[in-house]
């Protein structure tokens, strides 16, 4: 239960709210009385007190001072400012002490009703906000390793990052790694005695290698590892005395030694192999990827299904003479751009993509016919995800074309298709949100009175934040206003075309109390129920 502060110098002002007025309906469980300033910052001091209401004009101490203390030492508890002077000047003031509201004497009984629930319910979504961070804070530390294990395995597979993105997120999440700052890269595949249990021994088995791992490296290294789509365990490490000592050689060597001592205890004390191979030293992050790669290639040609081998790469593989269009591969891909309706993405990805095929020497028909195969297989993808055919939604001829004379042709045939795509889907989203707010509409006609944002949600089975946003959008109304306006509506009906009694319109359109309800009337249409009904001419 809430605690409320009432101060006047008046006495019989505070003794008088303090019996006459049903606290209780409000959630407040105690009525502090105070008759002066210096009593209330007293009575502050003792109690917990969530809403202070205070005269201004007293002796002493007066109001905007004992506003002022509060906002110094009591932040959360909510002002409301009463005095019997209705000058502008003074709400202004009160409004710069961060005053909510300010009444005027005599009071009004439905005014300080109104005032009071608005009070309460901003207190009350406060200690929802905060309930919700503290929440939100757990939830992020027990989730920080599988935050950490996700966004190393995004760099190593070639995700791209914001200089100023990435640098938040290694902040947020603790990493002591930063951009141009030299690292190594051990990859550990676990052998087929781990494999041979279930998945969740498995998980198990790599949970005690990455903590023999970390007691190893950690020492001299900052240690972040990742698990790969391979199932590979990745690591990756910064020396903690780079420049203070020990030669780039040096560190290597003292690196390739722990990575023996990793080797050998995962045997001893797990009775189970598993490969390591080290990479050489690159920068983060613009190596970071080439280094896994390079890892990833010497174990599967160097090492193979051969079993228990540790690798040092001494010197980056010789290069093939094929290589992989990485770029066409990278995350996010070109199916998840288009996915995601993000339509600028793809195109830059498709500059990209032909600035970097130009730049690559004796460019095989091969690699041509890739880049169109990927490109047609996207859309057919995104086209029959959305229960389409491609070919109705771009027409056959053009999805079937097939000679392009030049790079620039392909990357134009391939903007001309996500833009038709996006057309035709763009079209068929607001056809069906047009549906959902007719569905909406069509609810609220009938339920208005007891309907609200949730009972909405639930009846076109969407989150009530989507529903809110997607009503907002498209009829540019919220939700509670809408339904206000029916009420009204509604009201001005019965008002005009029926002799039922206001407390019962009130009832009918409900509202939790025909005070309120005339308050709300009479805000709409500067006049009460019953002024309407003599100015309409209805008895």
């Amino acid at each position: 239960m809430l605690q409320i502060l009432l101060v006047d110098d008046e006495h019989y002002v505070v003794d008088d709210l303090t019996i006459a007025f049903p606290w209780e309906e409000f959630g407040i469980g105690k009525v502090h009385q105070a008759y002066s300033g210096v009593q209330a910052a007293q009575i502050l001091q003792e109690h917990p007190v969530d809403i202070l209401i205070t005269d201004i004009a007293m002796p002493g101490m007066n109001g905007l001072e004992l506003v002022g203390l509060v906002k110094e030492h009591h932040p959360h508890t909510k002002c409301i400012l009463l005095t019997g002077f209705s000058d502008f000047e003074y709400a202004v003031e009160a409004l710069k002490h961060g005053v909510l509201e300010y009444l005027v004497k005599p009071l009004d009984q439905s005014q300080l009703r109104a005032t009071l629930h608005a009070t309460v319910t901003k207190i009350h979504e406060e200690l929802s906000m905060a309930a919700s961070l503290d929440l939100a804070k757990l939830a992020f530390r027990e989730h920080l390793p599988l935050l950490k294990d996700k966004l190393l395995s995004e760099l190593v597979q070639g995700k791209k990052f914001r200089p100023d993105e990435l640098a938040d997120k290694m902040n947020h999440y603790q990493i002591s790694i930063h951009e141009q700052e030299v690292v190594h890269l051990v990859l550990v595949r676990l052998e087929e005695r781990f494999t041979n249990y279930g998945s969740d021994s498995q998980l198990l088995f790599e949970y005690a290698v990455i903590n023999i791992a970390e007691e190893i490296f950690g020492d001299s290294f900052v240690v972040w590892q990742c698990r790969d789509p391979y199932e590979y365990l990745v690591f990756l490490l910064k020396y903690k005395e780079e420049g203070k000592g020990l030669s780039p050689e040096q560190v290597l060597k003292q690196l390739n030694n722990k990575a023996d001592q990793l080797h050998y205890n995962v045997n001893e004390y797990l009775k189970g192999g598993i490969s390591v191979v080290v990479s050489n030293p690159g920068l983060f992050t613009q190596d970071v990827r080439k280094m896994y790669e390079d890892a990833v290639y010497a174990l599967k040609q160097q090492v193979g299904s051969r079993q228990g081998y540790l690798l040092s790469v001494g010197g980056r593989p010789q290069q093939a003479q094929v290589q992989p269009l990485r770029i066409l591969y990278e995350p996010p891909t070109l199916i998840h751009l288009l996915e995601t309706g993000q339509w600028e993405g793809y195109k830059e990805r498709l500059a990209r993509i032909q600035q970097e095929y130009d730049s690559w020497e004796g460019c095989s028909e091969e690699y041509f016919e890739e880049i169109r195969s990927l490109l047609l297989s996207s859309f057919h993808y995104i086209a029959h995800k959305n229960q389409k055919l491609l070919s109705d939604l771009v027409g056959y001829e053009r999805m079937h074309k097939s000679s392009f004379r030049s790079m620039e042709q392909l990357m134009r045939w391939g903007e001309e298709l996500a833009e038709l795509l996006k057309d035709q889907l763009e079209t068929d989203t607001q056809t069906n949100q047009q549906k959902i707010i007719q569905e909406i509409s069509s609810f609220l006609d009938v339920s208005y009175a007891n309907a609200s944002l949730q009972t909405v949600a639930d009846h076109v089975s969407l989150h009530p934040s989507y529903v809110s946003r997607l009503f907002k959008q498209v009829t540019g109304s919220s939700i509670s206003d809408y339904i206000h306006k029916l009420k009204m509506e509604r009201a001005l009906a019965q008002l005009r075309d029926s002799d039922a009694k206001v407390y019962e319109i009130s009832e009918q359109l409900g509202y939790s109390n025909s005070q309120y309800f005339i308050k709300v009337f009479k805000d709409e249409f500067g006049m009460t129920p019953q002024d309407y009904r003599e100015k309409t001419g209805v008895k």
